[in-house]
């Protein structure tokens, strides 16, 4: 069954496959993900995650701007408590949001397992190996 929750910056969705998937845009680099903005898609995250673990995919090809530090820590702390996120896979197309990307993850010391990607397909392909290597355990 697929589930769909639109924000005006971000959708997020799911699919039979067991992945939850995260679209963000942002075109303006001045623009800054605020706190509030931030607990917002926690909260929608959390919604479409209930009682499933299951990889998250976030897509952030169309990310031009940053968030604030009180977002970054609100999201740092939260995905270390959603038990249901057993996974990151991020995909972007530039070296500023890869590097965002990696500060965010190592200043905040989440510890949910993640990669970055430059391809749609590889990051679903990433997702789908993590799901079928931890059913076999």
């Amino acid at each position: 069954m697929e589930e769909m929750i639109i924000h005006k910056h971000a959708t997020f969705w799911t699919k039979g496959n067991g992945v939850l998937f995260g679209k963000i845009r942002n075109f303006n680099s001045q623009h800054q993900l605020d706190s509030r903005t931030a607990q917002l898609y926690l909260d929608t995250i959390a919604d479409l995650s209930t009682g499933t673990p299951m990889p998250f995919l976030i897509d952030l090809r169309d990310v031009k701007g940053t968030f604030s530090s009180e977002a970054g820590l609100l999201l740092a702390k939260s995905f270390n408590n959603l038990s249901n996120i057993v996974y990151e896979v991020y995909v972007v197309n530039s070296l500023s949001i890869s590097l965002l990307v990696q500060s965010y993850k190592r200043i905040y010391h989440t510890k949910t397992p993640f990669i970055i990607c430059n391809d749609m397909e590889e990051a679903q392909e990433h997702c789908l190996e993590y799901k079928t290597r931890k059913l076999q355990k």
